[in-house]
């Protein structure tokens, strides 16, 4: 996934996310304070940096750093295979403030959308919070749509889809 990301995004540095290298993209996690603040009520924190980094065995979890000229971008989680075998599922994007509306986030997902259908993956899926209303537009503006909306802790919680074919 990473050389395939790479590959796309010749612009970037692309890269595994691990514990080691963490401190380069926790930036990331931390300008996304709107974000945190909608979904766990309160700025990000190391440790939640941290779980973002968990596998979930059985799946392989991709945990991509995005970063150009040495400072970090973006950061991007993939699960091959969930919930379906011919899904792939983005777990999380965050986008750096400072870089948010300039069409990188879109230039991620839509390589991630080629990869998807060169390892023929047959959709994309996520969820998003229906009060995350910057997210929320972010995905229904390249594509993704409603399959199902459940309310969990108070929020209305949307799964949403991208099909590949």
């Amino acid at each position: 996934m990473y050389q395939k990301l790479q590959a796309l995004l010749p612009e970037f540095l692309i890269e595994p996310v691990t514990i080691d290298n963490l401190s380069t993209y926790e930036i990331v996690f931390y300008s996304n304070e709107e974000y945190y603040r909608l979904t766990d009520g309160h700025p990000a924190t190391r440790e939640l940096c941290e779980d973002t980094l968990c596998d979930y065995p059985p799946y392989k979890v991709y945990s991509i750093g995005v970063s150009q000229n040495g400072q970090a971008i973006s950061f991007l989680s993939v699960l091959e295979g969930y919930p379906d075998a011919d899904t792939l599922y983005v777990g999380l994007l965050l986008v750096d403030e400072k870089f948010k509306r300039k069409s990188i986030g879109t230039t991620i997902i839509k390589a991630l959308f080629t990869i998807a259908a060169d390892m023929n993956f047959k959709n994309l899926k996520l969820s998003v919070q229906e009060n995350n209303i910057s997210g929320l537009n972010f995905w229904k503006k390249i594509g993704f749509y409603e399959i199902n909306r459940c309310t969990c802790d108070g929020f209305d919680n949307l799964s949403m889809k991208y099909d590949i074919r």
